[in-house]
């Protein structure tokens, strides 16, 4: 099988033939992801988050007096966007990352102890801010398919990351899994100003194990970012890399221009195939927003009742104003009027309305709140069972997150192996995901209580509801022992003084009989 790298490589080959270099295959393969429904997808997977759907651009017409269609002035036009995506991605982001994540390292053995100076650093490296950045990047990977981290060491020496729009980011795979990044072409879009005049320039970052590479458009063509390079003169590693580019380092550190030995972009999936949630969505949500705005038309457009007039010779206009203004209508003889009231039949509305709404929910794996089965499951069982599709949906976000932290990992290690001339590559960690379910406490409990003895206390805690912070717990559980047993002893050496004393005053009266006698 053609890999994507190969097929990459060809083009290049066949390109230099034909005086096509790689500044000429990043344009093309900017304009082609730009063009593509990829992308599309994203933009309209953040749209519909952001509750800016199709039914915005509904309209009203009729047929007027020259038979042709004209856009209605008079009849209603609501345009109701039910924010049911956004529901659904919140779920999602709650329940996975409402609770910080749980970062330790895995030790071999039970008599291995852990490497404090290496907890510490992880314990600041996965603070409450990265907690955050996480999970911003959860709720973009589930709009859009995928999201980005870009790697880097700031002016201060310091690791950081900084989420990067999914819709700017080309990236070139290396395997057809898409499992290994070969390079990355991030182009964005900057405001500039010549004088007065507003100007927006486009720019392209290209970066590869051998560095990167600064290129701004002028004219439709690529050429090397003057402007940028001068800010990061220090990086430059070759003013020529053989395609007519300046060739950067990855970053800085102790004033030498160095390389990460992987490319320093960490993607986050919602699913393998990055397709994003509105692809599963889209049309379900469209149904749902078309139908609900038409029937509030009906609503507000069907009259409380019609006239049935029969004989009246009289204009209609005069019909109108006799009825309004002197709630008196003048017939014909033989003339008759009566006045029915219509009716709009819901029940077949609300059946339908409410199969979409349960669709939508499934297909979207959420739970929705306004189903009987939210108000009626009490048990630990119907609550699991409720919430099934969006724990599953969870676990395999997890499962993809739990790759990229492994690979974000390697940034970690080796930005901490400069740093304190220590090799954690070797070490392994383990990430876990705390949950945010609702459920039956009192059952939790219960269980966890009838676990004593058989798991360690360790695993009990992990699974108590009341609990956040395991290690925390233990050691508060190990300090209350701790005080309740000084407690105990001082107790025990009070009783001593107290006999002491008893003793002491017993002899004291002994001796003063004994003086008397």
């Amino acid at each position: 099988m053609v890999t994507e790298m190969e097929k990459i490589d060809f083009i290049l080959r066949e390109g230099s033939r034909n005086n096509i270099g790689l500044k000429d295959f990043i344009k093309l393969q900017v304009q082609e992801f730009e063009e593509s429904d990829e992308r599309k997808e994203m933009i309209k997977g953040q749209k519909y988050y952001d509750n800016v759907t199709e039914i915005l651009k509904k309209k009203r017409y009729y047929i007027d007096d020259n038979s042709k269609v004209a856009m209605s002035k008079f009849f209603s036009n609501y345009q109701l966007a039910h924010s049911i995506p956004r529901i659904l991605v919140n779920q999602k982001a709650g329940l996975l990352l409402k609770k910080n994540i749980s970062v330790k390292e895995i030790l071999e053995d039970e008599d291995q102890e852990e490497d404090q100076d290496y907890k510490k650093e992880l314990k600041k490296m996965f603070n409450d801010r990265r907690h955050k950045t996480l999970k911003y990047t959860l709720i973009e990977a589930v709009n859009k398919g995928i999201s980005w981290w870009q790697v880097y060491i700031d002016e201060d020496g310091k690791l950081k990351v900084r989420r990067v729009n999914a819709e700017k980011i080309v990236v070139l795979w290396k395997d057809d899994e898409h499992e290994v990044v070969d390079a990355i072409i991030m182009v964005y879009k900057m405001i500039a100003y010549e004088g007065t005049e507003k100007k927006v320039i486009k720019k392209a970052e290209y970066w590869d194990l051998d560095g990167v590479r600064y290129l701004v458009y002028q004219d439709g063509e690529l050429i090397n970012d003057i402007d940028r390079l001068s800010e990061v003169e220090d990086t430059i590693l070759k003013n020529d890399d053989g395609n007519g580019m300046v060739l950067c380092s990855h970053f800085i550190y102790d004033g030498e221009p160095e390389n990460w030995e992987k490319i320093p972009f960490v993607y986050w999936k919602y699913t393998g195939n990055e397709k994003p949630l509105v692809y599963y969505l889209e049309s379900l949500v469209d149904c749902y927003d078309e139908l609900t705005s038409i029937y509030a038309d009906t609503l507000a457009d069907t009259p409380k009742g019609v006239n049935v007039v029969k004989n009246y010779g009289e204009d209609i206009k005069k019909f109108n104003k006799n009825l309004q203004e002197l709630n008196t209508i003048f017939l014909d003889e033989d003339g008759d009027y009566k006045r029915e009231n219509t009716t709009i039949d819901i029940n077949a509305f609300k059946e339908y309305i409410e199969l979409l709404r349960r669709d939508i929910y499934e297909a979207g794996a959420g739970v929705d709140t306004q189903s009987e089965k939210f108000g009626t499951a009490q048990s630990g069982v119907a609550l699991e069972e409720l919430f099934n599709g969006l724990d599953l949906d969870c676990s395999n976000i997890e499962t993809e997150f739990q790759s990229s932290l492994e690979y974000f990992m390697f940034f970690v290690n080796t930005y901490l192996s400069m740093t304190t001339a220590k090799d954690y590559h070797e070490k392994e960690v383990e990430f876990v995901f705390n949950k945010s379910m609702i459920t039956n406490e009192s059952e939790k409990i219960e269980a966890c209580k009838n676990s004593e003895g058989q798991v360690s206390k360790k695993s009990i805690l992990a699974h108590h509801p009341f609990v956040t912070d395991v290690d925390a717990e233990l050691k508060q559980l190990k300090k209350e022992q701790e005080d309740a047993m000084g407690q105990y002893m001082n107790g025990f050496d009070d009783e001593d003084e107290d006999d002491n004393e008893d003793n002491n005053n017993a002899n004291g009266k002994n001796g003063d009989v004994d003086g008397n006698e």
